[in-house]
């Protein structure tokens, strides 16, 4: 969260005026802020006001007496490209209504397109837009990677201070954001919401896609990230478009800042794939394991009921005590040959039987696999039979 401070010569109606590329007159200044030709605006909201957006900024221009006071707080959070532009919309204006409804302040929202990879490509992309309107195909050049960055982005711009939406009043400043010990606490509880309703749409159109506003630390904590990830160091306007005139000239983003960001990328990268690599073989390893001690409690259960079902059986006084026991277990069933009552009773004495009565051992002896035939049944005889005759006759030479 960004404040915008008379101190660093900040305007509220001034910065109002360029995210929503429209003009607004700054009555405090007494000029006029027009942003009308710059292009990427896909969408405007205003919150918690009756009027328009330059009355509202100038209202909150006049709420401050001090000559550093803070007029502004802003938010700038990223959009996930997964989202189709009207989720997007639905994102940022219930975002939107949970901070007038949270901290009773008046908001505006808009939400940017991304950049285009080639300046030449965008400029024209927008001029095409201006003419004729954003139609569905060209809306959904801003959604391919070849075409832009996919950095769609929002720009939240809230009151420091509390509105009455009906009568417009400006009430107290909201110093729960600003406190030493409060104002850490409040934009936590903020980046929380925002990151359960974006996860929230994501699940709703299906996607696998996924954010995670805590920090590396503690993602790495919880055990959902590598320990090591580096943070990119934000480059701010000027940066990134000297790193984009750069990459438009063919020689990539080498810059001092595009390189460490790039170096930064690299070494993230590497320690992502490491830590997948042991994670996925953890599992594996935890899944075998786990594997065995079920196969041992189940083993040991089995084991149990069978010393419980074969006492029972022993205890059993005549055959029809018997029978009801073996239908009633679950480790003594039907076996083939011989009374189901002597079968169970013998396996519940553990005691050796044979499964045909009068059979022989068959395995009472060692055989030679590779020369040894199972018994089988006799082959029948064959059908027709050659047979052989001499024929005598005259000799021919």
């Amino acid at each position: 969260m960004s404040t915008y401070s008379r101190a660093d010569g900040h305007s509220a109606v001034a910065a109002a005026a360029y995210r929503a590329r429209s003009s607004y007159f700054d009555e405090r200044r007494g000029r006029r802020y027009t942003y009308r030709s710059r292009s990427g605006l896909l969408w405007n909201g205003l919150f918690g006001w009756q009027g328009t957006a330059q009355d509202l900024w100038n209202a909150a221009e006049r709420a401050e007496n001090r000559c550093n006071a803070r007029v502004a707080r802003e938010l700038r959070p990223a959009l996930p490209a997964e989202l189709p532009l009207n989720k997007q919309v639905q994102l940022v204006t219930g975002f939107s209504l949970w901070l007038r409804d949270s901290y009773g302040v008046a908001v505006q929202s808009v939400i940017h397109a991304p950049s285009f990879n080639d300046d030449a490509s965008g400029k024209k992309f927008w001029k095409i837009v201006k003419r004729s309107g954003m139609r569905p195909e060209n809306l959904a050049l801003l959604f391919r990677p070849h075409w832009t960055n996919l950095n769609f982005h929002a720009h939240i711009q809230i009151t420091t201070r509390k509105v009455d939406p009906d009568t417009g009043e400006f009430g107290p400043k909201t110093r729960s954001l600003d406190g030493r010990e409060t104002g850490p606490e409040e934009l936590k509880a903020i980046r929380a919401e925002w990151q359960k309703r974006t996860n929230a749409l994501l699940a709703d159109i299906g996607s696998s896609a996924r954010i995670d506003m805590r920090s590396y630390a503690d993602q790495a904590k919880a055990g959902v990230a590598p320990e090591g990830l580096r943070v990119q160091a934000h480059l701010g306007p000027k940066r990134h478009a000297r790193g984009r005139r750069r990459i438009a000239q063919g020689d990539g983003d080498d810059t001092h800042a595009g390189l460490k960001r790039k170096a930064v990328h690299e070494w993230n990268e590497a320690l992502w794939e490491d830590w997948t690599i042991r994670r996925a073989r953890e599992r594996s390893t935890a899944r075998k394991r786990d594997a065995r001690k079920f196969a041992r409690e189940l083993e040991k259960e089995r084991k149990r009921c069978a010393r419980i079902e074969a006492e029972i059986l022993k205890k059993a006084k005549n055959a029809k005590e018997a029978e009801t026991a073996v239908a009633a277990s679950t480790q003594f069933d039907s076996l083939k040959g011989g009374s189901a009552l002597q079968r169970a009773i013998a396996a519940a004495a553990s005691e050796r039987w044979d499964c045909r009565e009068g059979a022989s051992d068959e395995f009472a002896s060692e055989v030679d696999l590779e020369t040894y035939e199972p018994p089988h049944p006799p082959l029948p005889e064959p059908v027709l039979k050659v047979r052989k005759e001499r024929m005598r006759g005259p000799r021919t030479r």
